[in-house]
């Protein structure tokens, strides 16, 4: 561990997760209420919202490039940040690595199929369970062979992705764009118990982001956050405000421009709109990480937004799923049928639904120190080892009482 590294809870983490959290419902949310598009009623009926108004167009754009991709990414940062404080913590305890931590990811993916089975099919649980299972022994290597490994997974999804574009151009906006053509097929309405069968029965399909086009992403991205703790990046040091603002001023000023240009039909658009949310985005999100940063040192943290946002991030993991539920049960036609929305409705939604998480993250935290599945996570990851644990606890009792025992002999025993 290197010396220095904070081994308390850091704050700004905190906020720093509830960010992400709200910036990834911010994506999502378009996921759940296609009709925002304003191309159908539940009916099929056509509407004019969307295509009469450019100016709405234009404000799902703007979402889009804000958040698509950038946030999750962003998580997958502090997805890495989170394992390197584990390992730490594992060091400290004399814990093993990474054999609990290997546990914490099964239950993770075990965790993360619930989730894509009973309520929402782009999950993120399971591919992030699974990568961490293969990046957490690497913590174990030196930093420097550490950035290799990261250059290595970036580099590899960098000449996937490239390849991918050069191949089948995709657009920019792809969540978020109506069709050129101005028509959507309306999908008939399923029952909730025929969603899971549908999810369950094209599982490989839904699931090909997750476990082919990420993985090599997200290993970056977690090694990365690794190696952003190991640097001091968290620290309260000028050498932290430093990399706060390098980070700030290279990610927003390469990958600001990088997000603007394939709205602007501009030669290589096409090429740049299909590397938007795997390539562009993830630059961007460290762009954000540092923009934050820089703004909470200066502000120092203690705003209403931060503190909500702060509430959401140490109970990141129930409102993730609490988001999800909530707009799965809102939009559905099984559910409240809410609806039909068009860009600006969808945006008031995601207002809604983010109001709704940071009070209730608030209100859960005056009374528990951690959100309800964070509490019963812990206690399912700690179960196997709590038995083993007590014993090296009372032996460790043993050892010191009998060292103090010799000692207090030694004090009493006279002088020669």
């Amino acid at each position: 561990m290197r010396k220095g590294t904070p081994v308390g809870r850091v704050a700004s983490l905190d906020v720093l997760r509830g960010l992400a959290i709200i910036g990834t419902l911010l994506t999502n949310i378009w996921l759940f209420v296609p009709a925002s598009w304003g191309l159908y009623d539940i009916k099929g009926e056509a509407l004019t919202g969307l295509i009469s108004e450019p100016w709405q167009m234009r404000l799902s754009r703007v979402s889009d490039m804000v958040s698509n991709g950038k946030f999750l990414s962003l998580l997958s940062i502090l997805f890495g940040v989170g394992m390197a404080i584990q390992f730490e913590s594992a060091l400290r305890h004399g814990h093993r690595w990474p054999w609990r931590y290997e546990w914490r990811s099964l239950l993770l993916l075990a965790d993360g199929f619930l989730h894509f089975a009973l309520v929402f099919e782009f999950d993120i649980l399971m591919g992030y369970a699974l990568v961490a299972m293969v990046v957490a022994p690497l913590l174990r290597l030196r930093t420097r062979w550490l950035v290799l490994a990261a250059t290595a997974a970036g580099g590899f999804h960098l000449f996937m992705q490239i390849r991918d574009a050069r191949g089948i151009p995709i657009r920019s906006g792809e969540f978020t764009d109506p069709p050129d053509d101005g028509t959507i097929p309306v999908p008939e309405p399923l029952s909730y118990a025929d969603e899971i069968v549908n999810r369950l029965s094209n599982f490989w399909d839904l699931r090909s982001e997750a476990f082919i086009t990420a993985p090599p992403l997200s290993a970056f991205l977690f090694i990365t956050g690794v190696l952003l703790w190991r640097a001091g990046l968290f620290r309260a040091d000028e050498r932290a405000k430093r990399l706060s603002v390098r980070l700030a001023a290279a990610g927003l000023g390469a990958g600001v421009p990088l997000t603007v240009w394939p709205s602007l039909d501009l030669p290589g658009s096409e090429v740049l709109g299909s590397l938007s949310r795997y390539t562009v985005a993830p630059i961007v999100a460290f762009g954000y990480l540092g923009l934050v940063l820089v703004l909470l040192r200066r502000g120092g943290g203690r705003g209403f937004l931060s503190r909500q946002l702060a509430a959401v991030g140490r109970t990141a993991l129930s409102c993730y799923m609490l988001q999800n539920v909530l707009a799965m049960v809102a939009f559905n036609s099984w559910g409240l049928r809410l609806g039909p929305l068009d860009s600006v409705g969808t945006l008031l939604a995601w207002a809604v639904i983010s109001g709704i998480l940071m009070l209730a993250a608030s209100l859960w935290l005056r009374r528990f120190r951690q959100g309800p599945f964070e509490l019963v996570w812990r206690a399912a990851v700690e179960a196997p080892f709590r038995r083993g644990d007590r014993r090296r606890a009372e032996e460790a009792a043993a050892r010191r009482e009998e060292r103090e025992q010799r000692h207090a002999s030694s004090q009493n025993a006279p002088a020669p």
